[in-house]
């Protein structure tokens, strides 16, 4: 069996091995499980009963846990669900918790770039959270459950217990229980618009559109956006992904990316832009509660074309240039003027760059130089190779997994408030995000950042479907599920839920961090060091798992 599907024991991190309450549903088994492990929709998962688990949280933390059921007759449709949360007297509502089956989607082995072969297996995995609708359980099939718990930033701290009931659908009947207890740290986490971890998951709404199939920027389209970027927001997402001209990463695109900005060459030779589509775009993302950073593409496209409205021919035409040209120089310093007095105008200039995907050295520094003497100061962004030459240019440089800035460029660059993080894409085999990766390998990334002085993490696309996102991850480019972590709904995922983890954990270390050098404990601040040092190469160490750093770095999380 592929070891990407295979079930291990289900080791819940403070789990206690007790026999599971039985109060009907003959041949339904309930445990608390692994969150680690991806169990297999066919096969009874290899599990202890466990009826009573412990998970340990921080006020204003969202954690997840999970627990899998086992059909090992026909159930018919059940349903899933969380009781209030108890403490003595004090009580919190069950709405600060919810409980879903988890879904599952085709993938495949793929981890790589460039097109995807056919000739690979496929196999199921569990990854979409479902909306809160019963599960069918067809006999020998297996149905994880994941719980997700937000807890309270003014709860008390202490022990409080909660259920997860799993039910028949129809009558509501309790089939079966799992005890929960959740031991709340008195440290508060920032809430996610206060985190300092820079997540920067770049968004695609033009799936959205075609998903829905209402036009684009249409007051429906809007409507739809809205719970997707409340989603976004949760994980930290400090920056608005804005489109300047059409398409800007040419065949990678399943939706192409329309332009935010309608740029018009009028009969008399100037320039007209309409910038009604980006202030609704921004204002939506604001509205949502991403509103620290607002990156623009680009003026370096992966096709080097430039679309405009053309009055004189009555159509829309493709520029196509090069970056050192005269063209070029013309078509964006009229632009970046016109757009940095909108962008003033409307105070956000300050917060937009001018933003790069995997451009070259001699393309960035033509864009550069164009930029800075249109606009100077603007600011500006990639995502991609270290160059020493871009070091002292780019407010926010995000560069591949496996790279590094020197001490030098990071102390510099953090002297001025730029940012500088790190991102994995298809060339990245593990840690990563592809829906054939480990779970905890989401986790692992933000830590993995902190341990190497990274500021925070990007991904290049979270919710850029393909034809089918509710049940195959494949797409015809890149490994599986590497365009999208997200599922229409919106439906959370594992791996996204895994994510969020690892944000908080990286604000928990920063915290600590501080709070043991205030208070002069070394030795937990020795350890805790140590820990989080493990997590700095670039790839997982030989003989580790992802799993296991991440619960070991837990342990020491929540004191």
């Amino acid at each position: 069996m592929n070891l990407k599907q295979t079930i291990i024991i289900p080791l819940c991190a403070v789990a206690l091995s007790l026999q599971a309450q039985t109060t009907g549903g003959k041949g339904l088994q309930v445990s608390w499980a692994s969150k680690d492990v991806h169990y297999a929709q066919t096969e009874r998962p290899v599990m202890r009963a466990k009826s009573d688990t412990l998970i340990k949280a921080w006020r204003g933390e969202r954690v997840g846990v999970e627990a899998v059921v086992y059909a090992a007759q026909k159930q018919g449709a059940l349903q899933v669900r969380l009781t209030p949360w108890r403490k003595g007297s004090t009580t919190i509502a069950a709405s600060q918790g919810e409980a879903r089956f988890i879904n599952y989607v085709t993938t495949d082995n793929f981890q790589y770039c460039g097109y995807h072969p056919n000739n690979l297996t496929p196999y199921q995995v569990a990854d979409v959270i479902d909306l809160d609708v019963p599960q069918t359980a067809e006999e020998g099939t297996t149905h994880p459950v994941w719980c997700t718990l937000e807890v309270p930033a003014d709860a008390d701290a202490g022990v409080y217990s909660t259920q997860l009931e799993v039910a028949d659908a129809q009558t509501h009947k309790v089939l079966k229980r799992l005890n929960l207890k959740i031991e709340v740290n008195a440290r508060t986490l920032p809430s996610p618009a206060e985190q300092k971890f820079h997540v920067d998951f770049w968004q695609q709404p033009y799936a959205v559109s075609r998903y829905n199939d209402v036009p684009r920027w249409s007051q429906a389209h809007l409507d739809a956006l809205r719970p997707y970027l409340k989603l976004l927001a949760r994980s930290g997402q400090k920056v608005v992904s804005a489109i300047l001209f059409y398409e800007p990463w040419g065949d990678q695109s399943h939706d192409k990316f329309s332009a935010m900005v309608r740029t018009t060459r009028t009969k008399s030779g100037e320039w007209q832009y309409d910038y009604t589509v980006f202030d609704q775009w921004v204002k939506l993302c604001e509205e949502c509660g991403i509103s620290e950073q607002i990156n623009c593409f680009s003026m370096v496209p992966w096709d080097m074309s430039f679309r405009y409205y053309d009055e004189a021919q009555g159509k829309e035409v493709d520029l196509k240039t090069t970056t050192s040209s005269a063209e070029y120089k013309a078509l964006w310093t009229a632009f970046l003027k016109s757009f940095a007095a909108h962008l003033k105008q409307q105070g956000w200039y300050d917060k937009t760059c001018i933003a790069m995907d995997e451009r070259g050295l001699n393309n960035m520094l033509d864009a550069y130089r164009v930029a800075q003497e249109a606009v100077p100061g603007i600011k500006m962004a990639l995502a991609g190779t270290h160059h020493k030459e871009l070091v002292d240019k780019l407010y926010d440089y995000c560069i591949g997994f496996g790279e590094h800035f020197t001490d030098d460029e990071l102390a510099a660059r953090k002297a001025r408030g730029w940012k500088s993080t790190t991102y994995t894409c298809c060339s990245n085999t593990e840690p990563n995000l592809f829906s054939n990766s480990l779970p905890a390998e989401a986790a692992y990334l933000p830590v993995f950042c902190v341990a190497n002085k990274f500021e925070g993490y990007l991904h290049w696309s979270w919710m850029n479907w393909a034809d089918n996102p509710l049940t195959d991850t494949r797409f015809r480019l890149f490994a599986p599920g590497d365009t999208y972590l997200i599922y229409p709904g919106p439906r959370s995922s594992v791996r996204y839920e895994r994510f969020i983890e690892g944000v908080a954990m990286a604000e928990k270390v920063r915290i600590l961090r501080e709070e043991y050098a205030a208070k002069g404990n070394n030795a937990a601040l020795d350890a805790l060091n140590k820990q989080v040092e493990a997590f700095a190469p670039a790839g997982i160490p030989t003989g580790q798992t992802a799993a296991g750093m991440v619960n070991a770095l837990q342990q020491l999380l929540n004191p």
